[in-house]
Parts: structure tokens; sequence; C-alpha cells
């Protein structure tokens, strides 16, 4: 039997960043690289441009704490291919989330091979940028399935649709979670407002109920549950001039961390994932 203190959060942390376009969470993951982490990046946004900046420029801090940091960091883009249907831009066929649940079980992009991400250690950082995207890619998969990712559905179908899509998230956050799973893990995601009753705040059913901030997925029904696969969660919020990554609740996103005692309220968001991964792993 496994002696508490040997727990895994002591060398693996698991963890959703959330936070509004702009605030900095894809740029916060150069703290890690040039801290000697491994990252491997599932980079659905294609937005990693300011993290290649961030790394090879000579004038980056990183850079100089650190000038092979760029060799920490491997990545794959997934966009799909789009297509004009009678005035709609819509997905010509799906193929990122097969080519990202493939990647999950064996990381082989052209030449490179990283092996299986299950075998990946704590050394390693498996980053999916973001979720956001990953939703819009389980649904244009689910759609194609059935024949009907450019067609028009009727509200009934959309929701069904919706559904299908929610379980294959669910199913990629239990992957996430899994114990067998014993690389360092961030997800990515935009904020979406829910109200207590689950609508959208600006709607007439919850005009007169607060609303809080939660991972943007697919349908507001899933995203007060997200959180529940992570006992990390950290909010990127604009504080004046300047962006900082949140440990503690702010009362505009719930938080939470697995060592309370040991890290800070608040961090910049220039070296904040680095000095939360130190407060809560210790020295590597």
């Amino acid at each position: 039997m496994p002696n508490i203190a040997n727990h895994q959060s002591s060398h693996t942390t698991k963890l959703l960043l959330i936070g509004h376009s702009g605030t900095g969470k894809t740029g916060a993951l150069a703290s890690l690289a040039s801290a000697g982490f491994k990252l491997r990046i599932l980079d659905l946004d294609n937005g990693i441009d300011i993290l290649r900046s961030y790394l090879t420029d000579p004038n980056s801090r990183y850079y100089k704490e650190n000038p092979k940091c760029a060799e920490n960091v491997e990545y794959v883009t997934l966009t799909e291919t789009k297509k004009s249907v009678n005035g709609r831009v819509l997905s010509a066929k799906s193929t990122v989330w097969p080519k990202m649940v493939s990647l999950l079980d064996h990381w082989k992009d052209g030449d490179t091979d990283l092996g299986k991400p299950s075998s990946w250690g704590s050394d390693t950082v498996l980053v999916l940028d973001s979720l956001t995207a990953a939703s819009k890619a389980a649904l244009d998969h689910y759609l194609q399935m059935n024949g009907a990712l450019m067609s028009v559905r009727t509200q009934n179908e959309a929701r069904r649709d919706i559904g299908a899509a929610q379980d294959y998230i669910r199913s990629l956050l239990d992957l996430f979670k899994d114990e067998g799973m014993k690389c360092n893990i961030i997800v990515i995601s935009h904020i979406t407002e829910v109200s207590e009753s689950g609508y959208g705040p600006q709607s007439e059913e919850a005009k007169n109920e607060s609303s809080m901030g939660f991972p943007s997925a697919i349908g507001r029904a899933l995203s007060p549950h997200i959180p529940r696969y992570f006992n990390t969660v950290l909010h990127a919020k604009a504080q004046g001039p300047s962006l900082k990554i949140y440990t503690k609740t702010t009362g505009e996103v719930c938080t939470k961390n697995t060592a309370p005692l040991r890290v800070a309220q608040s961090y910049s968001i220039e070296d904040g994932l680095a000095k939360y991964f130190k407060a809560v792993q210790g020295a590597k």
C-alpha cells in the first residue's frame, strides 16, 4: 500500500489553465521549456507563434536563461480544411479529432516518433491548446461519422449532435486523468459564462442569476463539469497592465491547486507556470 507522502501529485501535475483570449495562456508555457521540461503540444488553435518568439529570440528572457530551450518543444499543428457551402464556411472533412486521438496513443508525426504518451515521465508536459478547439473537432468527427458534416441540422438533431460531442470530450478528459498517464498535462481553454441554471448570462432565463466562468467546450451544460477532471485549475487574467496566473479563486473563476499552503495567490504570466510547478513538485 503506497504512503500518502509518495502520492503522484508530488511529481506530476495535471492542470487546466483557463482565461480569456489575450491573457497569455500559450506564451506562459515558455517558462516551463526554459526550466527544462519537455513540452509536447497538440496545437489545435494554430497559435503557438508567440511561444516560438519567446524561445528563439536572443532578446527573450527565456533564451537568455536557457539558449537551448526551443529544443525542449515538439508540436503538431492540427486544423481542418474549410469549404464554403451556401454561404456557410464549414469543415470539408474531419481529420483533427482522429489524428489527435492517434497521437495520444502513439506520438508519431512524420520522422518524429516520441512513443506512447503513457510512457512519458514527469519531465514531460503534454499540452492541449485548446480544449475549445478540440470540442469543435469532436463535433465535426461525430457529424462525419453520421454523414452530416456539411448538412443543415434541425434543432433536435443539433442537440443530439452536441450531446454526442460532449461524450467525446468526456472520454478525452478521462484519458488525461487516468493514473496511467504519468506525464504532466496542461489543458488550455477559453472561458464561457454559465449561470446557475446553466444558461448564458444574457439569456432571459438567467437575467436575475449570477454567473461564473468555466472552460469553453461545446454547449454550456458540460462546461461546469470539466474542472472535476483536474486537481489543478488556474486562471490567466489581466490585472491592470499586468497578466497574472491566479491559483486562488478571484470571484470570476473557481480555481484549485494541489498545494494551497505552498503556492502564491498569483504569479506573473512570465514565469508563473514554472514557479507553480516548482512549488507543488519541488526542485527537479
